[in-house]
């Protein structure tokens, strides 16, 4: 393996902790309280409820990758542990599914959000489903890529100044909205809501319905370990920032939700997530005010564009440096110039246009029904789901492999794994109990993936 094709490292724990915040804080936490708080039967405290079971059980997984961080590294994190536990080929399609799902999956989803929350700014009433949010959505994706391609060191900066941008209008109203929400008007929050009929191929509310709406807004963390290799002393700085970095956020979230609550209508706010953020917003600032904290919002979803951007642009290099995937001996080659995986970039980037297509197809019935109602191919949903069916056999795989270590605490080798396992188990089990359908429609997809991955397995070396 040539110098020239090795990531260098060059951050150290702040900026590292900025990458777990940067990668967590997005469009998610903007876009989700109203389905939570859908799901949660419109009774606030049982949104909380489930915002904090949600970050408790996912931070068993995140609490599971430290420990692992602390004892492999590689290239590209959860690739790493995969391959180092269960084997070659289940790396391989752990990495496969960041490729082609995870990452690329996240980059279209994450444009569309940000393209209709500017379409909220514009004043639109319809912000989901116009010629004019989607070309948008497409005009975000290509202006992230060009940056990334032609300033690969502006990224990184961004992504500390995004973390920051993106920050505020979550503190303002997870500060302010809380206090003027509970302590001066309490009554709305003990209010009884009314829930209002979605379809349009959603389930019926439940609690773990709600559990499972909140793993899209704490999405990132997992991500922010493919930049293990390119951080300073990653087997320290790496879980530090990991543990710190996501339950900052997790803090933030339950109090934002709060604010978001009490100080919009709720209603409102399941109806239609976007505009009732906004009415929110106008009701603790006023009108002027409120566009300014949307255009924050919009700035928040570009900075996790950008961050899916770096993630993405890493994601074949890192099969490719094992001599895996899709043509290796281009994919590993990073630019002479500007030292970033072009051909990997470039890759990850087209296929996220398909599942652009995907989403729009969400909107306009291309699915089929369901009882009904318009079935609709929830892309966070589905990668979620995969995600965590992939990570049981890591973590159990980890026990088995270190069960005599000594090296490793007690509670490392067997509590923490346990504790894992259930935790991933449990968002898998939400997402089945309240819609079955969906859960066997993306195993069904994510085999069809796998199986095109494994046309690229090769038993080639280290490039």
């Amino acid at each position: 393996m040539t110098e020239q094709n090795v990531l260098k490292r060059q951050h150290g724990l702040f900026v590292a902790i900025c990458v777990v915040v940067g990668f967590i804080v997005g469009t998610g936490i903007f876009w989700r309280p109203g389905r939570v708080l859908y799901e949660a039967g419109g009774r606030m405290w049982v949104g909380v409820l489930a915002w904090v079971v949600g970050g408790a059980v996912i931070a068993t997984c995140v609490y599971m990758f430290a420990v692992m961080a602390a004892r492999y590294e590689k290239i590209h994190g959860m690739v790493d542990y995969a391959e180092a536990i269960v084997g070659k080929k289940y790396g391989y399609m752990a990495g496969w599914f960041f490729c082609v799902m995870y990452q690329s999956a996240g980059y279209a989803i994450i444009a569309w959000i940000s393209a209709s929350f500017t379409a909220t700014l514009a004043g639109h009433e319809n912000v989901t489903n116009t010629p004019f949010v989607f070309f948008i959505a497409t005009f975000y994706m290509a202006m992230i890529f060009a940056i990334n391609y032609l300033a690969p060191k502006l990224p990184m900066k961004l992504n500390v100044a995004t973390t920051i941008a993106r920050l505020i209008p979550l503190v303002i109203m997870g500060t302010i909205g809380v206090v003027l929400g509970l302590f001066i008007d309490s009554g709305q929050a003990a209010t009884p809501i009314v829930v209002p009929n979605l379809g349009e191929g959603m389930a019926a509310p439940s609690f773990l319905g709600a559990v499972f709406a909140t793993v899209f807004a704490y999405n990132g963390w997992q991500a922010a370990v493919a930049f293990n290799s390119e951080i300073n002393d990653s087997k320290r700085n790496l879980p530090i920032a990991l543990l710190a970095g996501f339950f900052i956020v997790m803090v933030i979230y339950v109090l934002y939700f709060i604010g978001v609550v009490t100080m919009g209508d709720p209603y409102e706010l399941m109806r239609s997530n976007q505009l009732g953020t906004r009415n929110a917003f106008v009701n603790l600032f006023g009108q002027p005010a409120s566009y300014v904290v949307l255009v924050f919002v919009i700035i928040s979803g570009l900075g996790i564009l950008n961050m899916c951007c770096m993630g993405m642009s890493r994601s074949m290099y890192s099969l490719a440096r094992r001599g895996k995937g899709p043509i290796p001996k281009r994919m590993v080659q990073l630019d002479p110039s500007t030292g970033v995986p072009v051909c990997s970039m470039v890759t990850c980037v087209a296929i996220s246009f398909i599942w652009m297509m995907v989403i729009y197809g969400n909107h306009n019935n291309w699915f089929g029904t369901l009882d009904g109602r318009p079935f609709r191919f929830d892309l966070p949903d589905f990668y979620n789901m995969i995600f965590f069916v992939l990570l049981i056999p890591i973590f159990i795989g980890f026990v088995i492999r270190n069960r005599n270590n000594h090296e490793i605490a007690v509670i490392n080798r067997f509590v923490v794994p346990f504790l894992a396992t259930g935790g991933a188990g449990f968002m898998i089990f939400a997402l089945v109990i309240s819609s079955p359908v969906h859960a066997v429609v993306y195993i069904a997809a994510f085999m069809i993936l796998g199986l095109v991955g494994m046309l690229f397995w090769r038993n080639s070396k280290s490039i």
